[in-house]
């Protein structure tokens, strides 16, 4: 009598040492020839479906839907970072708008003073460096969120986060890897296409598409590779080369929508800037508005800054989407997962905790906040002498 195959352990690929094509394939197929009632199937929650190529899009949405709850209190999460960082430089900025509206430049640079202008700069490093963890942030926790729910595992936003943290320069070096060769070749079309077409003609988007699909698409599962798989970056890069040798069209897919989706959101944040200026015109608001118009522009400045925030998450959980729902569903992996409990702490999922305690907020981030707020007060002291 044959014994029938047990279920994969932990999500992981039963067939590790075949050839890289073949062990992508054989967990999805395995799964989908098991026969009903034999007791061995493992749950459908935890063994995700191979999606087709055509199917990618739809089952993304799908997965963003299912885990909508998590996603927005993530999207918080990462609102309150650029409020923290962000906020500080756009309330400088406002500040020095409304008290020198009637200045030249030159009057309103003796108004701010050297040291003003050097607390100024400072705060523009911080809000950048703010943007920074925030990108690096919403890509790894979204992955992480998206990869526990394809998984079956309860992977909760304080996992997630922890995860997030445990792999961030990681990610930014797996990030540098494809963003480099992606810019140089975009910026090699862009030349070429405005040689021929003439420097009148846009063509940014269609060379961001031809570049993410040529040069991006064996690139397209680093980022799930590292989060997911709980490898380094370079070992990323030679898994995403594998996995896209087993669904080429579909790593394609995955790269050209995290382009465009991210292209949507630069368009959409310019159309919300300059829609809010028209809205504060129509309104008469104005940085020569009264105590109650200032009060109302600045509230909603600081609304602007953290729904920025939840913007940049929402717009890279949807770019991620298809990336892990094609790498888990060709993998099983999600070993990443693994190295945290459900609360946030290092250790073991569900397990006993090792390491330090899980913080929502790190000491470096509360200092980078009071760094923040100090700077912003020398710039308005700075204003009122």
């Amino acid at each position: 009598m044959t014994p029938t195959p047990g279920p994969p352990d932990s999500g992981q690929v039963p067939a590790a040492n075949l050839a890289p094509e073949e062990a992508l394939a054989a967990a999805p197929q395995a799964a989908e020839s098991e026969p009903a009632g034999t007791g061995t199937a493992e749950p459908p929650a935890l063994v995700p479906p191979l999606q087709t190529t055509r199917r990618l899009v739809g089952a993304s949405f799908d997965l963003l839907s299912a885990t909508s709850n998590d996603l927005r209190r993530a999207s918080f999460y990462i609102g309150i970072v650029v409020l923290g960082t962000v906020g500080p430089l756009a309330l400088a900025s406002w500040t020095i708008e409304v008290v020198a509206i009637h200045m030249t430049p030159r009057q309103m640079q003796a108004l701010l003073r050297p040291e003003g202008t050097v607390w100024l700069g400072l705060l523009g490093s911080l809000a950048g460096s703010g943007l920074l963890v925030a990108a690096v942030e919403s890509r790894a926790l979204a992955a992480a969120i998206l990869g526990g729910r394809l998984a079956g595992r309860a992977v909760t936003l304080a996992a997630s986060l922890a995860r997030s943290r445990m792999v961030f320069w990681r990610v930014v070096v797996g990030s540098i890897m494809v963003g480099v060769p992606l810019l140089a070749v975009q910026a090699a079309l862009n030349a070429l296409a405005l040689s021929a077409l003439g420097p009148q003609t846009d063509v940014s988007v269609a060379t961001s598409t031809l570049a993410a699909a040529v040069i991006g698409a064996p690139l397209a599962y680093i980022l799930s590779g590292i989060v997911l798989g709980d490898v380094d970056p370079f070992e990323a890069v030679r898994r995403s080369v594998r996995v896209f040798r087993a669904r080429k069209a579909a790593a394609a897919l995955v790269a050209v929508f995290e382009t465009i989706a991210t292209l949507l959101v630069l368009v959409g944040l310019e159309v919300g800037l300059d829609l809010a200026q028209r809205v504060f015109g129509a309104l008469g608001l104005s940085p020569d508005s009264g105590t109650a118009g200032l009060g109302i522009m600045t509230i909603a400045i600081l609304a602007g800054v953290f729904a920025l925030g939840t913007l940049i998450f929402t717009a890279y959980a949807i770019a991620v989407a298809p990336q892990i729902v094609m790498f888990v569903g060709l993998t099983r992996a999600t070993f990443g997962l693994d190295h945290v409990g459900s609360d946030g702490e290092r250790g073991p999922f569900d397990g006993p905790v090792s390491g330090p305690r899980f913080c929502w907020l790190t000491r470096p981030m509360l200092l980078g906040f009071a760094a923040g707020g100090i700077g912003l007060v020398a710039v308005m002291v700075s204003l009122a002498h």
